[in-house]
């Protein structure tokens, strides 16, 4: 599987001259990714913590994604909160930032889905063509 780098609005590639605000620290990149962990509590999204990463199965990046959604921190500069979801690997420098990202797919996975008929919050079938009047 390959992995696209996309990078959000506003950020210092899409920006010039922008000032990136990039956690310091893996330490402050790790609490980042617990405030996160937090914000999804909040929204009622159950989560997987891990070393560096939180896993969040309930959200989907699209239809047919099985795989589930996925936010890893690296050891390594930048420090980032990279959210990785259906092949791209968006970086973002805060929880808030990351919670915005993800907030579209939370208030999805709570619709039932026009194109299969599954349930809110269950997964769409694998070949799922969602009907596209209802964006």
């Amino acid at each position: 599987m390959s992995i696209s780098l996309t990078y959000p609005a506003g950020s210092p590639t899409q920006t010039a001259g922008a000032v990136p605000a990039w956690p310091a620290t893996a330490e402050a990149a790790e609490a980042e990714l617990s405030r996160l962990a937090e914000l999804l509590a909040e929204a009622g999204v159950t989560t997987v913590p891990a070393a560096g990463v939180l896993a969040i199965p309930g959200l989907a990046a699209g239809p047919g994604d099985a795989a589930g959604i996925r936010v890893r921190t690296t050891s390594n500069p930048p420090h980032a909160l990279y959210v990785v979801a259906g092949g791209n690997l968006t970086p973002h420098t805060s929880a808030d930032s990351t919670f915005a990202r993800l907030h579209p797919l939370i208030e999805a996975a709570a619709r039932p889905c026009d194109g299969c008929d599954a349930e809110a919050g269950a997964p769409c079938n694998p070949n799922c063509l969602p009907d596209p009047t209802n964006d």
